[in-house]
């Protein structure tokens, strides 16, 4: 009985799949019988009519097949702003895409992971757990979740809801007691959290109401704290803080120092094809991840992959004074020892004249690239102009991913062949 109700359903009105049932129906209908008479008809005006009744029960079926696929779309597809040919390419040419795991926050990682999406599907991003500013601080201290504002920016930039929808999600407000500064995506992920019972749980659901390419994955599902020592012998700990005490850094600590990864996290570098260290803050977003030990173990034992770091366009001040591109990779490796990196993708696009004076009165200048030490190190440079030309003078999204794929495509051709390049 339930089955025939639920075939009877697929007569319901409304439902817009009766009206292409019957017109390709119609259509089988007529080709079968004007096929039949086709063949049997001698007289020339008749199996001329024939022809015509088959021509339109091809054109029927044609039209009642394209629109009732064309209707199951629709129903099916939770955002119909998207083309056929947009679900077919992702589905098919993007899954086939490597496996990349993306390391790191703050604005860097998600610029990053904007341009990876158009060239894969297989995207894994592992975004730090120990910022403490702005919304995410407040409501790490006031909720006792991990910080969901380098999260949820990773989440959006691999969205493919509407722009409507990863607007809503970074807009912050500007009044409201208790709300004023906070963003709709950060309060939204603190109530999943609480609504799903993890903050994992959060970020799934939110991945799915976003309808993201790839995953969002925490570094780990502990609270975890900054300390930072100073070259002159000072600490500091908070992750806000240690940029604003404007002193050289001389190592950079995890509290509690031993943290647990989250699994999931693991899982996806021991599968990656290609791991991303980069761009972004060194000391408050990369190293953060890095001094995991599960997670720094796990991608010094894979020997056989591309592990990329993305050196900074610009310094930064407080954290990167005065650093080269050498000193960002000799900084990383002191913190987790050799065989975290192999290649050093470094930007040789011009910077804008007028954007340098801006950031120049932020203390910010741009980064020399010492290749020559980092080849001494064994680390492959690749210098491409992978800037961007907007209002930052940050990596382009789109111009970074094509290099890291195409450098990809290389190193599986042959390492050798690659470099000769």
């Amino acid at each position: 009985m339930r089955r025939y109700a639920k075939f009877i359903k697929w007569f319901y009105p409304g439902l817009r799949i009766k009206r292409w049932v019957i017109l390709l129906s119609l259509g089988i209908i007529l080709i079968f019988i004007s096929s039949f008479y086709i063949s049997y008809s001698s007289f020339i005006l008749w199996k001329t009519f024939y022809v015509v009744l088959f021509s339109l029960g091809v054109f029927f079926f044609i039209t009642g097949t394209t629109l009732l696929i064309h209707s199951f779309f629709k129903a099916i597809v939770p955002y119909q702003n998207k083309e056929l040919i947009d679900i077919i390419y992702e589905k098919r040419y993007l899954s086939r895409g490597p496996k990349v795991v993306a390391i790191g926050g703050g604005t860097g990682l998600s610029t990053i992971l904007e341009g990876l999406k158009e060239f894969t599907s297989n995207i894994t991003a592992i975004v730090t757990v120990a910022d403490e500013g702005g919304s995410s601080g407040r409501l790490r201290e006031e909720f006792g979740i991990l910080p969901p504002g380098d999260i949820r920016n990773c989440l959006v930039a691999l969205a493919e809801a509407p722009q409507l929808m990863r607007d809503l999600f970074q807009y912050r407000f500007r009044e409201g007691d208790g709300i004023k500064g906070h963003s709709f995506g950060n309060l939204l992920i603190t109530a999943l959290a609480d609504v799903t019972g993890s903050f994992q749980g959060a970020v799934e659901e939110s991945s799915k109401v976003l309808a993201i390419r790839g995953k969002v994955l925490p570094a780990s599902l502990e609270k975890v704290r900054l300390k930072a020592e100073y070259i002159d012998g000072s600490t500091k700990e908070g992750e806000d803080k240690i940029p604003k005490e404007e002193k050289p850094i001389k190592r950079i600590f995890l509290i509690p120092p031993h943290v647990k990864a989250f699994p999931q996290t693991i899982e996806a570098i021991k599968e990656a094809d290609i791991i991303i260290l980069g761009p972004g803050s060194l000391f408050t977003s990369i190293l953060p991840n890095l001094l995991i030990e599960d997670i720094k173990k796990s991608i010094c034992q894979r020997k056989d992959i591309l592990k990329i770091y993305i050196c900074n366009v610009m310094t930064q001040h407080g954290e990167t004074d005065n650093f080269t591109a050498f000193d960002h990779i000799e900084t990383i490796i002191s913190h987790t020892g050799e065989g975290i990196m192999n290649v050093c993708l470094v930007n040789c696009g011009r910077l804008s004249q007028e954007l340098l004076i801006k950031y120049a009165q932020e203390k910010s200048f741009p980064v020399v690239s010492d290749i020559r030490r980092i080849k001494e190190k064994g680390i492959l440079v690749i210098e491409k102009d992978i800037i961007s030309h907007h209002d930052y003078l940050r990596h382009d999204p789109y111009k970074t991913a094509r290099c890291i794929i195409e450098l990809y495509n290389g190193y599986r051709r042959g390492w050798k062949e690659w470099k000769k390049r």
